[in-house]
């Protein structure tokens, strides 16, 4: 970033942002200071104005809604609303470790603990009761990928008082060709997305603008598009991006889905890999493992993908967030439309592999392991996902037997520190990757 833009974006971090958003504020002036030594690329923009967006939005009175990370905002876009994903929050504080005090207040008030209820969520419960959490005029949750979602916001609801709207989302699967189909999902989803527009226009005392609907999800297609194609780059050995590459692309569709700004930083994310590709330039110089992570990363250690992959030549080809699945659709008809929220729904990032089945999250990693001509898989599991525990180790079995590809799985909190060390995970994936794949 030049010194212009980033006195340009210094300058409009002054000022009080109001005591709920004193955290928000904090991040941002963090996320500033960091993107200086980068290249301001597209990605860089996007993310910086998002903290502003949400400032902004409150100055003017413009409505914001806060959901959660497994729902793409398109909707709330179209109807003009200001789209405030909560985990951007309480997981953007984690690499700082910021998050692990109101971790500890949250405990102090008797709302679960780390092997209960996931900390991706429970730190606003506790920044809400210092009064730093910030304060959304509307809210929006779905169960999926797991009932920590559903509890946490449930909690964070009834403290704030903010009305609120959830979505169900079933176990089956949509494609006819799934033996777990079930002809009735897509019209059980359009209807609770109608439903869900029927509340907002309620709520905000405005009518969905068709037109501006369809112009949105034309934009969530072309980012759609960008990131298939960046998908299919990341097959090329050696892979022309580093590990961390593709979770910004579901950062991306996570905040800014259905944006102009979502468009150019999945294009401009797509365009550096195949420029690599033709230029011959490997994410990883002198590649010799390719690693699949088939979870979420350790997000209070920034450094542990970058320290793989400069200590074992080892590439980490996507995440379970990063690995972003859904595909453009038909929306030439406002009913299309509808249609293309709903299985976005179902389909996005670790909801379409962990919200039913086991089966959907085998088939999952062994595509994964097939398709990137993966080495070895590594999954750092969340102490709070019980489900995901036993559905991973199913998997890991299916992978050594039918790929003959070795997993480590080991329990960690991802957003906590202290729970399980950066150092004891360092120890492990290095046992792991000297004495069981090199």
């Amino acid at each position: 970033m030049d010194d212009e833009t980033y006195r340009k974006y210094k300058k409009l971090g002054r000022g009080s942002w109001g005591k709920d958003l004193s955290l928000w504020k904090t991040m941002y002036l963090g996320f500033i200071n960091l993107a200086k030594e980068e290249e301001f690329n597209p990605f860089v923009e996007m993310f910086a104005n998002m903290f502003l967006r949400v400032v902004n939005a409150r100055k003017e009175g413009k409505p914001i809604i806060m959901y959660p990370f497994n729902f793409e905002p398109a909707l709330f876009i179209a109807m003009n609303l200001t789209p405030l994903m909560q985990e951007t929050f309480s997981v953007g504080l984690a690499p700082l470790k910021l998050n692990e005090p109101y971790i500890d207040i949250t405990n102090k008030m008797g709302y679960g603990d780390t092997p209960t209820l996931c900390n991706a969520q429970r730190p606003i419960v506790g920044a809400y009761k210092q009064g730093v959490a910030p304060i959304p005029d509307l809210m929006f949750f779905t169960p999926t990928p797991c009932n920590a979602i559903t509890m946490s916001y449930q909690v964070f609801q009834q403290l704030t008082d903010v009305p609120y709207f959830t979505m169900d989302v079933p176990y089956w699967a949509y494609d006819q060709l799934n033996e777990f189909y079930d002809e009735k999902i897509i019209d059980y989803m359009v209807k609770q997305t109608k439903d869900l527009i029927f509340w907002l226009e309620k709520e905000t005392n405005q009518k969905l603008d068709l037109e501006k609907f369809q112009q949105t999800m034309k934009l969530v297609n072309e980012a759609r598009q960008n990131v298939l194609e960046f998908n299919e780059l990341l097959k090329n050995v050696p892979c022309p991006m580093p590990s961390l590459a593709g979770f910004m692309n579901f950062t991306a569709m996570a905040t800014h889905s259905g944006t102009i700004e979502a468009v150019k930083a999945t294009k401009y994310i797509r365009d550096e890999a195949a420029e690599n590709i033709k230029s011959g330039i490997a994410g990883v110089p002198d590649e010799k493992v390719r690693i699949a992570w088939p979870y979420t990363h350790i997000f209070f250690d920034v450094d542990l993908l970058p320290w793989i992959e400069e200590t074992f030549q080892a590439v980490v080809i996507l995440d379970i967030l990063g690995y972003y699945p859904v595909l453009p659709h038909d929306v030439s008809t406002i009913e299309k439309c509808y249609e293309s929220v709903a299985k976005g729904v179902l389909d996005f990032s670790m909801v379409g592999t962990c919200r039913g089945n086991a089966e959907f999250y085998i088939d999952f990693c062994l595509n994964y392991v097939k398709d990137y001509k993966i080495d070895a898989m590594i999954i750092p599991m969340q102490f709070a996902c019980k489900h995901a525990y036993a559905i991973t180790r199913i998997a890991a079995e299916a992978v050594r037997e039918q790929l003959g590809i070795p997993t480590l799985i080991f329990g960690v909190d991802p957003y906590d520190s202290r729970e399980v060390t950066s150092e004891t995970i360092k120890a492990k994936i290095s046992e792991f990757l000297t004495q069981v794949v090199l």
